[in-house]
């Protein structure tokens, strides 16, 4: 069944262009990306990612049984913090990526589009006799991501009053008239930026005075097409394109992020602290800038010397580099930066050169 975002009639009033991205219709593009894009690089823009999974985490041993499954320290998180962790296999393979932000009464976890379910089924096969509920709660609430420099005065304005600097992953809940808003201070495109979460039947009015609002700062409303292009300049895998249970949390390069040092025994906690020691990684994820020629697609191989060397995942044109970006794995044989490769397309070979991820990072407010 196809699921419609709580404010898609708002979006389509607007001219949005609607496409159905597994099975959620959602705005794929407004007016057209280059405005999209520069509002978000340049001033600050509107991302409705509603479809993002969002699980309720209740019960008094919640902390404790998140801190056993996750890669993460879960359990000395005060209220009002987060962090991005992960749910590993015993091998250390990714089997979930998420956001972890903790409330008073609950800890919520963020996944990626459609992963709600399979990650409620995983972990409630760990239940024993823990007071621990899972509750999808996806349907329930709209997401609003406000990306980019002039994102943080924005936020002032609409929540007046005392508007901490929160650090990353920090929230607290706000007022916008009488309605509840929690504020997430979250970025996804290498932008200052916060989330924006509200129950379903208050999204519109949130929506609509946030619209009003970011008239002043040069707001624009952004489709699904461009915020990809957005994370993918900024270096964010994506679950599904970039990340499955085929690649180690080590591989992708985010394991100082994800795992905590200190903390004890979690699913694929020795992989991880062994390649940390060791090393001895047969491939990990780096970004390719290649100057002419089509986009790779998934999959398309990677060669150094004539011989196969890893694989594209994720591509797109950077307005701002003037080139061809993508996101792959190599194996060690292209390890190091700035190699030399090619990549095989359906009809040709483009020459590329390795790179450190992300293309592009400014994450800092400017008025």
């Amino acid at each position: 069944m196809i699921r419609d975002l709580p404010l898609n009639p708002l979006w389509e009033s607007l001219g949005a262009t609607l496409k159905v991205e597994q099975d959620w219709r959602i705005p794929s593009l407004f007016k057209d990306f280059q405005t999209e894009y520069h509002a978000v690089r340049k001033a600050v823009g509107l991302i409705d990612q509603s479809y993002r999974g969002k699980i309720e985490v209740t019960g008094k041993d919640r902390a404790a049984f998140l801190h056993r499954m996750l890669s993460n320290d879960i359990q000395n998180l005060g209220l009002g913090n987060g962090c991005y962790a992960a749910l590993l296999t015993a091998t250390g393979k990714i089997l979930m990526d998420m956001n972890v932000l903790v409330f008073a009464n609950s800890i919520l976890l963020g996944v990626d589009m459609g992963m709600e379910k399979r990650l409620i089924s995983h972990l409630n096969k760990y239940l024993i006799n823990e007071d621990v509920k899972l509750r999808d709660i996806t349907e329930d609430f709209a997401l609003l991501a406000l990306q980019g420099p002039r994102s943080e005065a924005l936020a002032h304005t609409l929540f007046p009053g005392p508007f901490p600097e929160l650090s990353k992953r920090q929230h607290g809940n706000f007022h916008m008239g009488d309605v509840e808003v929690t504020v997430i201070r979250i970025s996804r495109t290498g932008e200052w930026g916060y989330h924006l979460t509200v129950a379903k039947e208050n999204a519109m009015r949130v929506a609509e005075r946030v619209m009003v609002v970011g008239k002043l700062y040069g707001l624009q409303p952004v489709g699904h097409g461009t915020s990809e292009i957005l994370r993918i300049e900024a270096g964010v895998l994506r679950y599904g394109i970039d990340v499955d249970e085929d690649i180690s949390l080590p591989e992708t390069g985010l394991e100082g992020l994800a795992a905590s040092e200190t903390k004890g025994c979690y699913p694929g906690q020795e992989v991880v602290a062994r390649v940390k020691t060791y090393g001895g990684l047969q491939r990990k994820m780096t970004g390719f800038v290649f100057e002419r020629g089509p986009l790779p697609g998934s999959g398309n191989k990677v060669l150094k010397n004539g011989l196969e060397a890893g694989w594209i995942t994720s591509a797109c044109f950077s307005p701002t580099l003037g080139k061809g970006i993508a996101l792959g794995y190599v194996t060690k044989e292209a390890f190091g930066m700035s190699e030399e490769v090619m990549i095989k397309t359906a009809d040709s070979e483009i020459s590329a050169r390795t790179r450190e991820l992300p293309f592009i990072s400014s994450d800092k407010p400017r008025s």
